[in-house]
């Protein structure tokens, strides 16, 4: 495997790891920890009630980690992690290392969840709730404001929103039509772009 192909299997595995804390509820959590106080310890039922937060922790933390050191192009045409110089990144790798001792898998992003989390990034960025239309292409889902929604933008130029399958991380792209969309984006995971 790539050195790329590994950072972007590591990132994907985060954030696999922030969504399943995401929708996990913290009020049944709690209910959980209520039901279970007397069959359990004190150091057990903190950690119950604190999981979900300590895991969305660690998974920002580790996509900082991640966003920092990430492969590009060096002058000389070299593929390197652009935080260290050099072409095997040591913190990728250690941080590959840890999910993969712990078993943590990537989970694939499906349509519902490509819409929730476009609607999230419209309506908790933005500020502000519009219909979105849900395009599928092979890498992932393209979100695209739809036209004359209420609080729609619909200059072509205020762009939309790429969800990507494998790791549901999203990007801002210009509203360009659905083929040209897809070339940039696999240009974009190559890091032509």
């Amino acid at each position: 495997m790539s050195a790329r192909d590994l950072r972007e299997r590591t990132v994907a595995q985060v954030r696999s790891t922030m969504a399943v804390a995401m929708r996990a509820d913290p009020h049944a959590l709690d209910r959980l920890a209520g039901n279970a106080a007397g069959a359990l310890d004190a150091s057990t039922l903190s950690f119950v009630r604190e999981a979900r937060t300590l895991a969305l922790a660690v998974s920002a933390a580790l996509t900082t980690v991640l966003g920092v050191h990430r492969y590009g192009r060096d002058p000389y045409d070299r593929m390197i992690c652009m935080a260290c110089g050099i072409e095997r990144c040591h913190t990728i790798h250690a941080v590959s290392h840890v999910l993969a001792a712990y078993a943590v898998q990537p989970g694939h992003v499906d349509r519902p969840e490509a819409w929730r989390r476009a609607d999230a990034y419209y309506t908790g960025v933005e500020g502000r709730h519009v219909v979105l239309a849900i395009e599928e292409f092979d890498a992932g889902y393209i979100a695209r404001p739809a036209p004359h929604s209420a609080g729609a933008d619909n200059d072509a130029g205020t762009g939309v929103v790429i969800i990507d399958r494998a790791t549901g991380a999203l990007t801002r792209w210009p509203s360009y039509d659905t083929p040209a969309l897809t070339s940039y984006y696999h240009a974009y995971r190559r890091g032509e772009l």
